[in-house]
């Protein structure tokens, strides 16, 4: 059922069939969206997707104010998956007259509004006096785009930017500076950074041992210190911290260099001899980079070898998608606040490949586990039946699991309610339209 009087942007009351509208249109392949999984599951949305229907069973209107969607079969974090930016609803006049420029002219329900965009410099946002929860606190918010991140800095120190990122590197010299310590504020988010280990290929198919050694081989904490800067937590498996499942109890693989030793003879390579370099695939970047060189010099202390390759975005996701690496560094942040988004689309043996298990990894027993907690409509027997699968797959090893992630933003004092939002659900150093209508300056 839905709330009477929200209006879009445009003036217009928000109708079922405006959902209507908006779901079809994702799935539609003339949209060509890369979103349509979180409204595959509806009934008879295969047909659509695949271009043999213009309409879905399971999308039915039962009057102005009545949405009705029907599952093909039981999912238990559909509602997680509505709130979705790609559900979002949208009017279908505004479309239409926008055609292949909506993106640029968008309408929609929100506290704020496109007011202007000028194209790598600026956003600039505008109060929705029409918003039914309350006209914003702020009238205006401009998003400047400022490549540099010394730049961005200086312009924070200066007092003409109200809030922004920590660039990568920069941490503890913000940390050391009195100026600017106090107004640094920091958030976990659901997120972890890993290097997926290729288990369908050589040499770690079938050798658990061999995955194993090299997780112990590798010292989180000097990682999350060196490399991280200490902004972030070492990882112990793969639910993050805030997410519904996760366990502190979760050992995972504590620095040992004698335990990855004894483990690389169990595999088959003691002291590393037999066993071919290694090669190592991320995408480019600095701290990347730092990461690659340190996870390569933690192995070589127990004999293994490791070559570095480095590749720009495109080029990275089309070979670790294509299942194309031996290992590959990855980071995963929610889509929606549920383990389903890490542990089934992450590890399940139907998902190999690039819908997200980039790793090739397969198990039988994990699978069914993941079916039945994803089917489960019991919070506490989902939560029982996710952390029994964590803790197999976390026994396998396909990942050398690194850190989990946090954001980190500078805050000018006169900003408020802005730092009280923050939540795991905040990956960008933002935070979302929604909460920002409660901000407000004191100056």
């Amino acid at each position: 059922h839905l709330r009477k009087g929200v209006r879009f942007q445009n003036g217009r009351e928000v109708t079922a069939e405006d959902f209507r509208y908006s779901f079809l249109r994702v799935l539609d392949p003339k949209t060509r969206s890369e979103r349509t999984w979180i409204l595959e599951r509806l009934e008879g949305a295969g047909e659509v997707l695949a271009g043999r229907a213009a309409d879905a069973r399971g999308i039915r209107v039962r009057d102005r104010y009545t949405l009705e969607l029907r599952l093909a079969e039981p999912f238990a974090p559909f509602l997680a998956l509505l709130a979705y930016p790609a559900a979002m609803v949208v009017p279908r006049e505004a479309v239409e007259r926008a055609g292949p420029d909506f993106s640029g002219r968008p309408v929609g329900t929100g506290p704020f509004r496109l007011a202007e965009w000028r194209r790598d410099d600026r956003l600039v946002l505008e109060a929705n006096p029409d918003y039914f929860r309350g006209r914003p606190f702020l009238d205006r918010i401009v998003f400047r785009i400022i490549p540099d991140d010394l730049t961005r800095l200086q312009e924070f120190r200066a007092g003409t930017l109200h809030h922004t990122d920590v660039p990568a590197g920069l941490y503890q010299t913000i940390v050391a500076d009195p100026a600017l310590r106090g107004r640094l504020h920091s958030q976990s988010i659901l997120g972890i950074q890993a290097i997926r280990l290729n288990v369908e290929a050589a040499p770690f198919a079938g050798n658990r041992k061999l995955r194993q050694a090299l997780n112990y081989a590798v010292d989180k904490g000097a990682f999350v210190q060196v490399v991280m800067e200490g902004r972030v937590k070492p990882a112990a498996g793969i639910l993050p911290p805030g997410m519904p499942g996760y366990s502190g109890a979760l050992a995972g693989y504590p620095f040992d260099r004698a335990r990855a030793r004894r483990l690389l003879a169990e595999a088959g390579f003691p002291d590393g001899k037999g066993l071919p370099p290694l090669t190592l695939h991320y995408n480019t970047s600095l701290t990347n980079r730092r990461l690659a060189e340190f996870v390569q010099a933690q192995l070589h202390e127990v004999g293994v070898k490791v070559e570095l390759a480095a590749l720009d975005w495109p080029a990275y996701l089309e070979r670790v998608d294509a299942g194309q690496t031996q290992m590959h560094r990855m980071g995963w942040i929610a889509d929606y606040p549920d383990p389903e988004n890490f542990l089934t689309v992450l590890f399940h043996s139907r998902n190999v490949g690039a819908r997200g298990n980039t790793s090739g990894y397969r198990n039988g027993r994990v699978d069914a586990l993941l079916d039945r907690a994803d089917r489960a409509t019991n919070p506490a027997e989902r939560i029982r039946l996710y952390q029994e699968a964590e803790r197999l797959i976390v026994a396998d090893a396909p990942w050398i699991f690194l850190n989990y992630y946090s954001t980190d933003l500078l805050v000018q004092p006169a900003v408020r309610k802005l730092v009280e939002q923050l939540s795991p659900m905040d990956s960008s150093p933002t935070i979302s339209l929604v909460q920002m209508r409660l901000v407000w300056l004191a100056e």
